[in-house]
């Protein structure tokens, strides 16, 4: 029998014609439930954010993002994946991408991914690597949880990471739930630093909601 008696699904690649339907369901989820957008109210209908609407689309079609689809092919569950580079520049950019943010809101939330990159060093820890692959952006839509979606969307997104002939896969998490899928999933913590530590002008930047009180960085090195 299938899981919960009738939702079964299958993972495909995302294409452009499912632009609106991934973005549809990031607003339903992602946009309002991640810890760190729900922590600074980043989005409501009546207040959007031009810059997370950007975060999340902007790698949505690099061949890297896969989704989840019911029988009615209707989209439950996606993962947006895009290539990054190992450089320390990239580092530097993000902190000058916070500092040039209009939206007051998401540059908390940009300086947050900075202090993520001055952390793990990541082109110190893997010198021979140029590039990597990171899981930008997970979503399932709230009926469709405990259904092992976001493990089969994972998973893609690992082949097709092997296929690129990348070694690194990367998964960041603000969400206690979403580091517990990680570390089930093969993934090593890098980093891992209490919100309340992570400062700019020595007042903590964002503190979400428990059990939501570390931010990391995982990794998967592939064969």
């Amino acid at each position: 029998m299938p899981p919960n008696g009738d939702k079964t699904y299958t993972i495909h690649p995302v294409v452009k014609e499912d632009v609106d339907s991934v973005m549809d369901l990031l607003k339903r989820t992602f946009y309002i439930h991640e810890p760190l957008n729900e922590a600074v109210e980043l989005w409501s209908e009546n207040s959007p954010c031009a810059e997370l609407d950007e975060y999340c689309s902007h790698a949505l079609l690099e061949g890297l993002s896969f989704k989840a689809v019911d029988p009615e092919g209707n989209i439950v569950g996606v993962t947006i994946s895009g290539v990054c580079s190992l450089k320390e520049e990239e580092a530097n950019n993000l902190v000058s991408h916070a500092k040039a943010c209009k939206n007051p809101k998401f540059q908390k939330i940009l300086y947050i991914l900075a202090a993520r990159e001055e952390g793990t060093k990541l082109w110190e820890r893997y010198p021979s690597e140029q590039k990597l692959v990171e899981v930008k952006v997970a979503a399932t839509d709230p009926n469709w949880t405990r259904l092992g979606i976001m493990n089969k969307l994972v998973q893609e997104t690992e082949k097709a990471t092997k296929q690129l002939g990348i070694r690194i896969l990367r998964l960041d998490t603000s969400s206690a739930y979403s580091a517990k899928s990680a570390e089930r999933q093969g993934f090593t913590c890098i980093y891992s630093v209490p919100y309340t530590e992570i400062k700019k002008d020595g007042v903590p930047l964002i503190v979400p909601k428990p059990p939501h009180v570390d931010d990391r960085v995982y990794i998967k090195l592939l064969s």
